[in-house]
């Protein structure tokens, strides 16, 4: 089968790789599409041994072992695995447990994928909608949104028009804000307004001569961005990290939050029900392929991270 490996030093290339055999509890999914990520940036320029690739959605070629899915189903794939015995993981809710582990190799021909791990499109949509609503982009982006009040307040900010910035964006237009976005690359800002429909767009917050927002959303992980949007929060208002940052972050409580009433809260990942949420959704007229601004084949993988991981694009599709 064909597979895309990332070799380093912003190297990639499609080759011939073995196709993997499902061990028990498993199922080979015959991928049908997969999208690029921002957190694999950094596997593009360090290289990586394994098989990249955690969005991906295809069909059910075979099974083994398993007692729900059969060869036929179309399944979209939330990569984290918990242990499946935990509190959380029990509530549903793997992204918490302890000892979870992140599934790749998504950005090949064919993946074996735990059983746990495939959660069934509905019957007839597309794959294209099934990856998406069951990857970062929006999963993130919908659990993020469900961290607000949404009966309280209209006025939203977006830090990071990168992939789960856009998903966020076009989401809060779906409920009906006043969405501006703050994004450095111009080439993101235009894909703010024109894909995700954001209201207006800047390079940079002034918290001197910019209004502040009821919510804000840090979809970067940049931590200058994150302290302008906890600059950017009205008294009482919301603030929601989604962008990752594994850096220190200096803060002044007393400041920030506390005078302020300021709410700081993540989001992470997203859950089945949350997948479910986001279908319902899409069935009433949400759009996810908003955050799309390119679809390749496969085999133009390499060129596709180069646009991708050089910020000209804003999320990217691998169809095979």
């Amino acid at each position: 089968m064909k597979g895309l490996r990332f070799y380093g030093d912003g190297r990639a290339a499609v080759e011939d790789v073995p196709v993997p055999e499902p061990k028990k509890g498993e199922v080979l999914l015959r991928t049908a599409v997969s999208a690029l990520c921002g957190s694999e940036h950094a596997d593009y320029l360090a290289g990586l041994e394994e098989m990249p690739g955690h969005e991906f959605a295809g069909i059910v070629e075979e099974t083994n072992g398993c007692g729900m899915l059969k060869p036929g189903d179309q399944v979209t794939v939330n990569v984290i695995k918990g242990c499946g015995n935990c509190y959380f993981c029990k509530k549903g809710q793997p992204q918490f447990c302890s000892s979870f582990s992140v599934l790749s190799g998504g950005h090949a021909e064919y993946a074996a994928v735990p059983e746990q791990c495939c959660i069934r499109l509905p019957e007839g949509m597309e794959m294209e909608v099934g990856v998406l609503l069951g990857g970062d982009t929006l999963g993130v982006a919908y659990r993020a949104i469900g961290k607000i009040r949404q009966d309280w307040a209209r006025n939203a900010a977006v830090f990071g028009a990168g992939p789960i910035g856009l998903g966020v964006i076009s989401l809060l237009k779906y409920y009906g804000y006043h969405v501006s976005v703050w994004e450095p690359n111009p080439i993101r800002r235009q894909y703010a307004l024109d894909l995700a429909g954001a209201d207006e767009a800047g390079e940079a917050y002034d918290p001197e001569s910019e209004p502040k927002a009821d919510v804000v959303f840090e979809c970067s992980g940049n931590a200058a961005a994150e302290l302008s949007a906890l600059e950017g929060v009205r008294p009482a208002g919301t603030v929601v990290f989604c962008g990752e940052n594994y850096r220190e972050l200096k803060i002044v409580p007393s400041y920030q939050i506390i005078h302020r009433e300021v709410t700081l809260t993540g989001a992470f990942y997203y859950t089945r029900q949350d997948f479910y949420d986001l279908c319902e959704i899409y069935y009433r007229g949400f759009d996810p392929r908003s955050a799309v601004s390119h679809i390749f084949p496969l085999e133009e993988a390499p060129e596709a991270c180069r646009m991708f991981f050089g910020g000209k694009t804003a999320k990217v599709l691998l169809k095979r």
